[in-house]
């Protein structure tokens, strides 16, 4: 009977371990859940898309964050189906409103030049870029 004990306490000493590391395997892999549903929130939070109008026309925009440098940056595009096929871009913006308003900018520009826009219409937007 002596000969069986140290075996069957290897054995319940080797299952206890495998059950605490499968438990903390399963409390790890929750905590990695979690952090990353935080972040998704939070990254989710930051992503804008939207609808206005602008000239009288529809149009949409998709802002994004991104990191450069450890500073968090927006990039957002503008786009207006139906009217042109010119688009608008801005980057490297500390807000989303800045973001926003240089990517409508950048649009107004572009539109102009193509001759989307005739330059009564674009004059207000091209005076904000000043």
């Amino acid at each position: 009977m002596m000969d069986q004990r140290p075996w069957a306490l290897i054995i319940l000493f080797l299952l206890t371990a495998t059950s605490v590391k499968l438990l903390s395997a399963q409390e790890v892999e929750e905590q990695e859940n979690y952090v990353s549903d935080i972040l998704s929130k939070i990254y989710n939070t930051l992503i804008r898309n939207g609808e206005f109008e602008l000239l009288g026309h529809y149009c949409s925009y998709s802002t994004r964050p991104y990191f450069i440098r450890w500073q968090l940056k927006f990039k957002t595009k503008i786009w207006c189906p139906g009217w042109t096929l010119v688009y608008g871009t801005a980057r490297d913006k500390a807000s989303v409103s800045n973001s926003l308003q240089d990517a409508i900018v950048n649009f107004v520009q572009k539109a102009h030049q193509e001759g989307v826009i005739n330059e009564e219409d674009a004059k207000p937007w091209l005076q904000k870029k000043q």
